[in-house]
């Protein structure tokens, strides 16, 4: 990964839900940016938003967010609507790269650049990742591999990805190697496409009762960690800390407050914070960047483990402060 500097940008703002907001004059020239979030139910993504409108909102550009509610079909009419306005730049959060190729292919064509996010493909001009969607050695998935085997040595690890988007499968296989690479026993996995705590727990119940040794469970996202933590108060057990060695190593990914409140209380042992405010920031950037011609080939945002030990220097999304002119990019070791 080539060393990614902080970065100043110009324009954009964005709103959450299908309104548009206008951020400048009328007079001024301004761009219109549009993005198609996965599903914006989901609450890094809503805070990824938040992230956008408020870079933009110091830039003067239109904007607007379109929630392709975890469809793929849906997400191709989004970036077909913006083609159409037309839109001056696109960001995707792609569920299906292969399906929306063609409606990338309409953006090349209408000289309309398209910037991916946690994703890639055929007709992406540059790509924002949050950290743990990447594979770096001495990345946050690297690390958090490194974090179970110091817990459990050579122990037996069950893994919890979820519906097949591409960001997910790649994280998937990418702690799965990882863990596999340090030692662990990677036992069974489940993918939990319903992407509820509820079919989360179920899940893990059945993956317990076929495999009474498990020492750790990795999941894609938080909501599932939660589930799984409940799974294992039903069965009486207990998650991994610092303070309880004995327990099952439970992480998440995303760092919602729900998790980071279950990692306060016990219920899970960690959950990789993504930085969605900065990512919304990092978007603006690569925007502003394509727009001029400037583009770098990919924006890695950082991200931490937080568990029992390090939850006290937690910030919530909310009161977190991102700059356009220095960015938490990870540069080509994968550090912070």
């Amino acid at each position: 990964m080539k060393v990614i500097k902080p970065l100043a940008t110009t324009a954009l703002a964005v709103t959450l839900g299908l309104s548009m907001v206008a951020c400048g004059d009328s007079d001024s020239g301004s761009e219109f940016f549009g993005f198609s979030s996965p599903v914006l139910s989901q609450e890094g993504q809503k805070f990824t938003a938040q992230g956008v409108e408020d870079a933009s909102a110091q830039l003067g550009w239109e904007s607007q967010v379109y929630d392709a509610n975890l469809s793929p079909d849906t997400q191709v009419s989004n970036i077909q609507t913006l083609v159409d306005r037309p839109a001056s730049a696109i960001g995707a959060w792609a569920l299906d790269e292969g399906a929306i190729s063609g409606a990338y292919a309409r953006a090349d064509a209408a000289d309309i650049p398209v910037i991916g996010v946690n994703s890639g493909g055929t007709g992406v001009d540059t790509s924002v990742w949050t950290e743990s969607t990447t594979c770096e050695p001495g990345g946050v998935i690297d690390r958090l591999a490194d974090y179970y085997a110091d817990a459990k040595p050579n122990g037996t690890i069950a893994i919890m990805s979820g519906p097949p988007a591409p960001s997910i499968v790649t994280m998937t296989d990418c702690f799965t190697q990882a863990a596999e690479s340090k030692g662990l026993t990677i036992a069974v996995r489940q993918d939990n496409t319903a992407d509820t705590s509820a079919s989360a727990s179920a899940l893990a119940q059945d993956m317990l009762s076929a495999n009474s040794s498990i020492d750790g469970f990795w999941a894609y996202n938080d909501g599932s960690a939660i589930g799984i933590g409940s799974a294992l108060q039903a069965r009486g057990m207990s998650a991994y800390s610092a303070d309880n060695p004995d327990g099952v190593v439970v992480t998440g990914n995303n760092g919602d407050e729900a998790a980071i409140a279950a990692v306060r209380n016990g219920s899970i042992t960690a959950t990789i914070d993504t930085d969605p405010v900065c990512t919304g920031w990092a978007l603006v950037a690569a925007a502003r960047d394509a727009l001029d011609g400037s583009a770098q080939p990919e924006y890695v945002v950082a991200s931490t483990i937080v568990d029992g030990e390090t939850i006290a220097d937690y910030v919530a999304p909310a009161d977190r402060q991102c700059s356009l002119d220095d960015l938490p990019l990870v540069d080509t070791d994968g550090n912070n």
